[in-house]
């Protein structure tokens, strides 16, 4: 082996070791919010709880766990599962064995590359207005426009949807612009005169809104209301964790969970749970706006938006996992917001649920981890998936 190559290995095998580390600090920092640890007290276990606990992880991950996730998504959904998975294994274990190829997380995790894949797939996505990718302004058909061009384009419209095509999570600097809000685009930087510190450069895009379909927008009709579908590549096929719909509320335009939205679970007919839930474990049995109530309430085109999302990551196998965000438009059919590679949430559908995000398949994902933590990162890529030599 040569020394460039020595090096190489070297530098990946510390890198990796140091953000284990990080991730999983992060995770176990969570926990230090007095919140949680409220919301987790609040659903004491019961020995004979803790020893299936026990059971299942000392036996197929080779470890015990803290319980304290297992307290905080039962506490949430009102009900237990042994076969939680806590965040403490997601992220930093599962999330990072599966998508190892970081050049495919980053064109997927960019909303102005999304609807390029989407095309090809088939599925659909909100009419783009008019991109930046790299300080290139683009139209709809991905024609270079000059600024005054973007403006006119834009001018035409009285609504439309504006966020970063990078780095964004949890509806943060997304915006919606209407006729009130007056705006120029300087270079590639768009910017609201009203208010100099909303700015958005080199990399954002400016969406039609989409108008959803009645059974969703009559939940919470400010918001898009979107459904989090989590995929994942395992043992040649697409699998699905439980789904969940998050529904905004108050005068607030976004939905996520972060940002003061609840969710809540989707079952398999596309009926709704009995009560949905915020992150800090507020629970609401009927929308305090609509005043809709959630159990039974049926939502449209369900199984067409699962094929959807099953599709799109087909169209992408070197990504071992995937966060898609979709809606339903009022035509029902699917329509997708965006994906997220990185910080995945598989709180939200144990939360939701009550069942552990991968069910039957909990103990072989147990010992697919415990087998990829024992390998060096250049020997991970080749298990993939559920694979074990």
């Amino acid at each position: 082996m040569s020394i460039t190559r020595t090096i190489k290995k070297v530098v990946q095998e510390t890198s990796d070791k140091v953000y284990f580390k990080m991730v999983h600090r992060n995770e176990i920092q969570k926990f230090k919010d007095p919140r949680r640890r409220e919301i987790a007290n609040q659903y004491p276990l019961s020995k004979e709880q803790q020893e299936q606990i026990d059971e299942l992880y000392v036996t197929n991950y080779g470890e015990k766990i803290d319980y304290v996730w297992h307290q905080n998504y039962a506490a949430h959904a009102n009900k237990f599962d042994h076969r939680f998975i806590p965040e403490l294994l997601y992220i930093p274990e599962f999330e990072r064995f599966q998508n190892q190829n970081d050049a495919a997380n980053r064109i997927l995790s960019d909303k102005n590359f999304l609807p390029i894949v989407a095309k090809a797939a088939g599925v659909k996505m909100p009419e783009t207005i008019v991109s930046c990718t790299n300080g290139v302004l683009r139209d709809s058909d991905n024609h270079i426009l000059t600024s005054s061009m973007s403006e006119d384009i834009l001018h035409k419209n009285s609504r439309f949807f504006v966020k970063p095509a990078t780095g964004s999570c949890s509806g943060k600097s997304c915006k919606l612009v209407t006729e009130s809000d007056d705006f120029v685009i300087n270079g590639n930087t768009l910017i609201f005169k009203d208010n100099n510190k909303v700015k958005y450069s080199s990399n954002y895009v400016i969406q039609e809104v989409v108008k959803t379909h009645p059974s969703i927008s009559a939940l919470h009709p400010e918001s898009v209301n979107t459904f989090r579908i989590i995929t994942y590549y395992w043992k040649n096929a697409i699998e699905t964790m439980p789904v969940i719909l998050r529904i905004g509320r108050g005068k607030s335009n976004v939905d996520n969970a972060h940002a003061g939205g609840m969710f809540i679970a989707v079952h398999a007919d596309g009926s709704l749970g009995d009560h949905a839930v915020t992150e800090f474990n507020q629970q609401f049995y009927t929308h305090p706006d609509s005043g809709i109530v959630f159990k039974d309430y049926i939502i449209a085109s369900y199984d067409e938006m699962i094929k959807a999302a099953k599709r799109m990551h087909e169209m992408v196998p070197q990504i071992g996992v995937v966060n898609w965000d979709f809606t339903i438009d009022e035509n029902g059919i699917p329509v997708l917001i965006e994906a997220n590679i990185k910080g995945g949430s598989v709180w939200l559908p144990q939360m939701a649920h009550g069942v552990g995000a991968f069910g039957d398949r909990t103990e072989e994902v147990l010992q697919w981890l415990r087998f990829m933590k024992k390998l060096k990162p250049s020997e991970r890529k080749a298990y993939v998936g559920g694979k074990m030599g």
